[in-house]
């Protein structure tokens, strides 16, 4: 999990909410609920998440498709429907687990607007909350984000992403020529970026290695 910066508001969200809100407080029909679901609220914040599910970072895509998730469900709270600061993008089972969750005395933690990486702490494919923050531990549980059972394919994919930066790890470790080398530590280090799947994970364990694996400009 990472922190994500929230873009400006799309807009189309801009010109329409006021009216999309009154037409849907005289009629709820499905039409009128799923008006956010506009091609340009989704495209906006799949670029904003760097198109990745915001919670347990998977790539969105083909195989992995995006849902716009109401941080405050709609269920709870439907006035917050077309806010942009209540949309994010999550995976279908991010989405799902999180569901209709809400309770304001212990809010699920939102990359946006919480420091998501001081709160969280990745050791290898698993993810643990801070000592003492219920916030991410109560996140953390109810994305079942450890759960080999319930989410074996997702922490399959990243102990295979693990393995692909520790091969890239052992081939820098080997490699005499300095230009290629640098050429390595600049890939390793892209891992890192926020725009990477899993980066979360990956920079954990990149930050953990000895100093020889940091590129030369750090």
């Amino acid at each position: 999990m990472r922190n994500i910066e929230k873009l400006p508001e799309p807009q189309v969200l801009v010109e329409n909410k006021v009216e999309w809100k009154a037409t849907l407080e005289e009629n709820t029909s499905p039409y009128n609920k799923n008006r956010y679901r506009h091609a340009d609220i989704k495209e906006t914040l799949i670029k904003e998440t760097h198109s990745k599910c915001v919670y347990c970072e998977s790539k969105i895509g083909h195989n992995c498709p995006g849902d716009i998730e109401h941080k405050i469900p709609k269920s709870q709270m439907i006035d917050m429907i077309f806010e942009w600061n209540n949309m994010t993008i999550a995976c279908n089972e991010c989405n799902r687990r999180k569901g209709e969750y809400y309770d304001p005395n212990c809010m699920f933690l939102d990359p946006n607007t919480d420091d998501v990486e001081n709160l969280v702490q990745h050791v290898g494919p698993m993810v643990f909350s801070k000592p003492g923050c219920h916030r991410s531990e109560l996140t953390v549980r109810i994305l079942e984000i450890n759960s080999i059972n319930g989410r074996g394919q997702l922490i399959a994919r990243k102990i295979e992403r693990l393995e692909s930066v520790k091969n890239l790890v052992e081939r820098i470790a080997d490699e005499q020529k300095s230009e290629l080398k640098d050429f390595l530590l600049g890939d390793l280090w892209q891992s890192c970026e926020v725009s990477s799947e899993f980066s979360g994970m990956i920079k954990a364990y990149v930050e953990g290695l000895p100093i020889q694996f940091r590129p030369a400009n750090c």
